[in-house]
């Protein structure tokens, strides 16, 4: 459970913010600020996909070193 919230927990919390960001943008009718509410869920979905690319970087880099120590 402590790894998965490690691995998933900021993953998971820029998705409630992104959701708590889209309902305010799904009410707000006829604001000004509403197409601005809309960029930043976007730009939360979009740091989700930074955060997981990162981490599948890291995991490759992890097994390629693990792979070179085995060979020595």
């Amino acid at each position: 459970m402590l790894r998965a919230y490690l691995n998933y927990g900021l993953i998971a919390s820029v998705v409630v913010w992104a959701a708590i960001v889209g309902v305010m943008a799904y009410r707000l009718n006829e604001s000004p600020w509403r197409w601005a509410f809309v960029g930043l869920m976007l730009c939360g979905g979009l740091t989700i996909a930074v955060i997981l690319w990162i981490k599948k970087y890291v995991d490759r880099m992890n097994a390629a070193e693990e792979k070179r120590e085995s060979r020595l």
